[in-house]
């Protein structure tokens, strides 16, 4: 029995050191895969999390974006600011609106302004807006309610009707004030304006429409700027014309809507003599409507004006 007994309990012995031994060595390494496995795990979702809040930034970033690209920003209007030009104007060509309408030299001081704040505006823009509106703009106030990449919207009341000083021979006449659509495009050097004006306080009976579209375009060469802009100007039936001889008369009757077309055309230069004075030159051409020239007593169709502008900027 002892010599049977002894074998057999070395056999288990052995066997129990050999479980042993092969599940010390085992379990650590289970461990240490159970580990690493779980911090895989555990990389893959901070990475999982990490990519859905870049995505979700990126997302909230283009959002942001674009509604700052369709939407109008009234903290941060671009065209908020203020202006203020004077500009000498010596000046000689066809004064048709007039009553001598002589061809006499002139010389004529100009003031133009322009100030916004949060979209709201007030403005004189005068002999500055001879290069993209050929024929030429009122004081008026209004609010600039949008703003692109390209375009520019304004709705704006005219505060005045009176020429520009220097232009009133030439420049398109009329008696009653005006409320209307302004739109403004930028185009690398090139400017289209569209004016549309169905709103007159004091227009006699109907309001009437006036409406306008205007092109133009620079070009720079060293220090020198070209500029050419073209324009037509509409009136309605409605819209009281100025007659030589009777002043402010409504239209006879029997013409049609396109006898109110009368069209512009301007070229001319500029040259900054400092920061502060810029030399100019132009030559600008207007034709009177069919419906004004029936009017009159003359037979003068058409003008010009020729002048040099010596603009201050304060």
């Amino acid at each position: 029995m002892k010599k049977i007994s002894t074998p057999l309990l070395a056999s288990l012995l052995s066997a129990v050191f050999l479980l042993s031994s092969s599940a010390a060595i085992a379990v650590p390494h289970d461990k240490d895969f159970d580990h690493k496995h779980e911090n895989n795990k555990h990389k893959n979702k901070i990475h999982k999390n990490k990519k859905k809040l870049d995505e979700d930034k990126d997302k909230k970033q283009q959002h942001d974006e674009d509604e700052h690209h369709h939407h109008m920003d009234w903290d941060d209007n671009p065209r908020d600011g203020f202006y203020l030009g004077m500009s000498a104007i010596s000046s000689k060509g066809d004064d048709f609106y007039l009553t001598d309408h002589d061809n006499d030299i002139d010389f004529d001081v100009d003031v133009n302004y322009r100030a916004q704040f949060l979209g709201l505006f007030v403005e004189s823009p005068g002999l500055s807006s001879r290069r993209i509106h050929g024929l030429y703009a009122t004081p008026a106030w209004g609010l600039n309610f949008f703003n692109n990449d390209t375009w520019s919207l304004d709705l704006f009341y005219e505060t005045s009707t009176k020429s520009i000083n220097g232009l009133e021979g030439i420049q398109n006449r009329k008696k009653a004030k005006r409320g209307g659509l302004r739109a403004t495009g930028y185009f690398d050097n090139s400017q289209l304006q569209v004016i549309v004006t169905p709103y007159s306080p004091d227009n006699v009976d109907k309001d009437g429409l006036e409406a306008s579209i205007s092109y133009g375009h620079n070009w720079q060469f060293k220090n020198w700027n070209y500029y050419a802009n073209v324009g037509v100007h509409y009136r309605s039936k409605d819209v009281y014309d100025y007659n030589l001889t009777t002043g402010y008369q409504p239209s006879a009757e029997g013409f049609t809507s396109s006898d109110g077309l009368s069209t512009s055309a301007e070229i001319g230069l500029e040259y900054p003599l400092s920061s502060d004075w810029v030399f100019g030159s132009f030559v600008a051409y207007r034709t009177l409507s069919d419906r004004v020239i029936a009017s009159r007593q003359d037979d003068v169709e058409k003008g010009y004006k020729a002048g040099f502008l010596l603009t201050y900027v304060f």
